[in-house]
């Protein structure tokens, strides 16, 4: 190895510069984020109109993608889907359902559903998955969203003099492509322990998560409209951002309708979890039936969660920072 291709560890990113970057900015990053769940959850929910089962499906895979890593084996985003099967690491269903926070006969059950429906077959000693049993969509457009994100992240990074220079959408999309296995994991990790602490915490299910996810994200639109035509940028947006979205709610929301529309959820299933998220004052429904989110001491307690989250976020784009400076060594 080249003195000047070895690694530089003093040009690596910290945590802790990302975190004080996206505090810093974060009206500026935080829609950009929200677009990139909203798309992934959409999808999710489209493969299986289970988002049970899909959490199943993803643990496994990042399992798997961690034993390619014990073994040094990576695979690119092509190698990885120009094969029609591929063995899964052998998994247990007591921790399964401890990791995803569902019960072991729900776990059991989905994986047998899963099965029946070829995704998930069983050869002999292997457990194989199965591509060609169902229409698993390729994360093509949640790789773009992330790799924006991360682009815009870079911006102000460079802003602030902590990296040399800005790394493109294209970039990121080419690292996460042709690292796929590796890079596509810590997202994947990020996403499951992000979300079943989420539904955890205040939630009981996913489809809840995703119902309550829209309609913040409807209400963070207006919010980034408002300040960003505004010419008092309010100071401290991360720590004031549950206040000026409740500034919000009196003007706007969905219906169920839309709700439905917009996630793919049954408008059935939609109006059940809506009248959950009311119960337990998560959200409010105006007399014109549209629901925004509810001024309540629940909403305070999941607001606590988004600030630690942030956290979460930095630590996961740390990883991919890292992991592109060493596409440029300006970087």
């Amino acid at each position: 190895m080249s003195k000047e291709n070895r690694l530089k560890f003093s040009t690596e990113v910290q945590v802790s510069d990302i975190y004080n970057t996206l505090t810093k900015n974060y009206i500026e990053v935080i829609t950009d984020y929200f677009e990139l769940q909203r798309i992934w959850l959409n999808n999710a929910y489209i493969t299986f109109k289970d988002l049970d089962k899909y959490f199943i499906l993803m643990s496994l895979v990042s399992k798997t993608f961690d034993s390619y890593g014990e073994y040094f084996i990576r695979y690119n985003f092509d190698q990885f889907y120009n094969v029609d099967q591929y063995e899964l690491k052998k998994f247990n269903i007591v921790s399964i359902a401890k990791e995803l926070s569902i019960s072991k006969e729900t776990a059991r059950r989905k994986i047998l559903e899963l099965e029946k429906i070829g995704i998930i077959k069983k050869n002999k000693k292997a457990v194989i998955i199965n591509r060609n049993a169902y229409n698993l969509q390729k994360p093509v457009t949640s790789i773009h969203m992330i790799s924006k994100f991360l682009s815009n992240l870079s911006k102000l990074l460079k802003k602030s003099n902590i990296i040399n220079q800005e790394i493109s959408s294209l970039d990121f999309e080419l690292l996460i492509k042709n690292n796929y296995t590796h890079c596509w994991n810590y997202f994947l990790k990020f996403q499951i322990q992000m979300l079943t602490t989420f539904k955890k915490m205040f939630f009981k299910d996913y489809e809840t998560v995703q119902i309550w996810a829209m309609i913040v994200y409807n209400q963070n639109l207006s919010l980034t409209k408002k300040i960003k035509s505004s010419d008092k940028y309010p100071e401290k947006v991360k720590d004031s951002y549950l206040s000026e979205l409740l500034s919000l709610t009196d003007t706007l929301g969905l219906n169920a309708m839309t709700i439905a529309d917009l996630t793919g959820i049954p408008r059935p299933t939609v109006i059940r979890k809506l009248n959950f998220l009311i119960r337990n004052k998560f959200v409010d429904k105006s007399k014109s039936g549209l629901y925004t989110v509810s001024n309540s001491n629940k909403v305070k307690e999941v607001d606590k969660f988004r600030l630690e989250n942030v956290n979460n976020i930095s630590d996961m784009s740390c990883k991919l920072f890292n992991a592109a400076r060493i596409l440029d060594k300006n970087v």
